[in-house]
C-alpha cells in the first residue's frame, strides 16, 4: 500500500472552487462593461445618421435658395414658404424629413429702431431656419 506524503504538489478542491468563484466574478464585471459599452456604441451610429440625414436635407435647402435666388424676385419668401412645406412627400419641392423647429425672418438692424422687420423698412431681412431629426438640429441663415 502507498501512503501519500505531505510534499506531494497539487490543488485541493477549496483552493479549486475559490479560483472558480473569483473566476465568475470577474467575468461577471467583465460582461457587464461590455455590454454597456455595445449598447452605447449603436446610439453613437443612430446620432450620426440623423446628423446626416438633417445635413442632406439642409443642403437640399441651400440649392433650392440658390435656384431662387436665380429665379424668383423674393427668394426669401419663397424658400420659407417651401421649408413649412419641404417634409411632406407630396409637397414640391420636397426635402426630406425633419421638423421645423424655427422658420422666420431675424433682423439686425431696422430703420425705426423697434426692433421689428417692417416691409418699407428697407432693413436686410434674414432667414433663419432651424430644422431637427430626433435630437440632432442644424441651423442656417439665408440673407436676401
Amino acid at each position: 500500500m502507498r501512503r501519500f506524503s505531505k510534499c506531494q504538489k497539487g490543488f485541493t478542491l477549496v483552493e479549486i472552487i475559490i479560483t472558480i468563484i473569483i473566476a465568475s466574478i470577474l467575468c461577471v464585471i467583465f460582461l457587464q462593461f461590455m455590454g454597456t459599452s455595445m449598447t452605447g456604441s449603436v446610439e453613437t451610429v443612430t446620432m450620426v445618421q440623423k446628423s446626416l440625414a438633417v445635413e442632406q436635407v439642409m443642403e437640399r435647402m441651400t440649392v433650392d435658395y440658390r435656384r431662387l435666388m436665380a429665379e424668383d424676385t423674393d427668394p426669401l419668401g419663397a424658400l420659407k414658404s417651401h421649408i413649412q412645406n419641404g417634409n411632406q412627400e407630396s409637397s414640391d419641392p420636397y426635402f426630406g424629413s425633419y421638423t421645423v423647429v424655427y422658420n422666420d425672418y431675424v433682423l439686425f438692424s431696422d430703420d425705426d429702431g423697434d426692433g421689428v422687420y417692417d416691409e418699407g423698412s428697407g432693413g436686410d431681412k434674414i432667414l433663419k431656419v432651424t430644422i431637427s431629426e430626433g435630437d440632432q438640429r442644424l441651423t442656417a441663415l439665408f440673407t436676401g
